[in-house]
């Protein structure tokens, strides 16, 4: 692992007076300060990543407590195209979207248009489950957590099979339960996205209308957006690309998660992204009193299957669980509010560590899981923490200096 390396800075300014230094604080006055390289290191492994040809582009936006922010941008928006990345690209989040909707809720219940403890059925109606006493047991807290007692993905299958939103709703009464409702976690996209009628209920605007009041307006998010249309609007916009032909090809953006906009509707920037994190982390109470980001990110359930994923959930993440729309992994004894994306062409990965004031966000738009390897490694870059290697740095040097030998047509 990369080593912190240090520099020396010169005396200390305003030192104590003569008399009152004892010998060890002037020896501590007189040792070099460490230097700050994280900018130069995260930069150098983004780097690697772009030129290994993983992916054609990647967004990393780290914030830390009274430092800029670092934004690092390579590559280009779609293969060709000649189009520099730059802060202000914009990419799909997927199922990061879910924590925007959780937060939208939390602050409808922060304001009393709602309570996250109420049936969702008192905003939504017409919503019918197999047991027909489970959708008045099924709170808003229940289905922000993935507690509703359906198999975990129910009708994610049929959803990318572009099957209408509409039917799928109407076809879950003849879903068999897993267990009853806030008896066991299961994951969830097509009945979570249920948060985006309850907001309607409440306060009777649409999702996309309601977020950018309450979030995406006070917090100046100006490069966010919900909806497929709204992606392919953008003058600057990072295309989706599927591996073909030996090499990564754009294609047009699915529409079928936008059928789900709270679940994975949302679209964003890595420097709006770097907002959110400072949103998340409670710098901008004025927008997120801190109620509602403990509301947000408390533990619900135990989700011990997460820890069985990609190696550095397994070596590093101690316990698992789910709040409303976000993971929370103990990250080698540091809570890490965290939450992934993905579907056809686009990657997302978010998560900040409270006590620490720290966040990352990534994103990318290739289906390739080569960039993933940058969060633990910064996470652990921060946390002053030994251990692998989860970029495997030497193997993509060695590609991406085989991809610039590589003679071009």
């Amino acid at each position: 692992m990369l080593r912190v390396a240090f520099v020396a800075l010169g005396l200390a300014a305003g030192l104590l007076a003569a008399d009152h230094v004892t010998a060890a604080s002037a020896d501590a006055a007189l040792r070099p300060a460490p230097a700050d390289t994280l900018q130069a290191e995260v930069r150098a492994w983004v780097d690697v990543v772009s030129a290994s040809g993983a992916t054609p582009a990647l967004a990393v936006a780290i914030v830390r407590p009274r430092q800029p922010d670092l934004l690092y941008t390579a590559g280009e928006t779609y293969t060709g195209s000649g189009q520099v990345v730059d802060k202000h690209t914009v990419f799909r989040l997927a199922s990061v979207s879910k924590g925007f909707a959780a937060t939208l809720c939390g602050l409808l219940d922060d304001a009393g248009f709602l309570q996250i403890g109420q049936s969702v059925v008192d905003l939504v109606p017409g919503l019918e489950l197999a047991d027909p006493s489970a959708p008045s047991a099924l709170t808003l807290e229940r289905l922000l957590s993935h507690q509703t007692g359906l198999p975990h993905h129910t009708f994610d299958m049929k959803l990318e099979a572009n099957a209408p939103l509409i039917d799928l709703i109407q076809s879950l009464p003849s879903v068999r339960p897993a267990c009853a409702v806030g008896g066991c976690y299961a994951y969830q996209n097509v009945l979570f996205n249920v948060a985006a009628d309850a907001a309607f209920g409440a306060v009777g605007s649409f999702f996309p209308v309601e977020l950018s009041r309450r979030l995406l307006v006070p917090l100046d998010m100006r490069d966010t957006s919900v909806g497929r249309d709204a992606l392919m609007a953008q003058s600057n916009w990072a295309r989706p690309h599927v591996y073909a032909r030996g090499g990564w090809t754009s294609v047009t953006p699915k529409p079928t998660y936008y059928q789900l906009p709270a679940a994975a509707g949302v679209n964003a920037s890595i420097s709006d992204l770097a907002i959110w994190l400072h949103a998340q982390l409670g710098e901008r109470p004025e927008v997120l009193p801190p109620g509602v980001l403990k509301l947000v990110q408390s533990p619900r359930v135990d989700t011990p299957g997460e820890m069985l994923g990609p190696r550095w959930r397994r070596e590093r993440v101690r316990a698992a669980s789910y709040a409303l729309g976000w993971r929370v992994f103990d990250y080698s004894g540091h809570q890490l509010v965290f939450h992934a994306g993905a579907v056809q062409g686009y990657r997302a990965l978010v998560g900040v560590i409270p006590e620490q004031g720290f966040g990352v966000a990534i994103l990318w738009n290739s289906n390739s899981g080569v960039p993933a390897g940058l969060f633990p490694r910064i996470l652990d870059r921060q946390l002053q923490l030994d251990g692998p290697d989860w970029l495997d740095t030497d193997k993509l040097q060695m590609t991406a200096d085989r991809k610039a030998r590589k003679p071009r047509a």
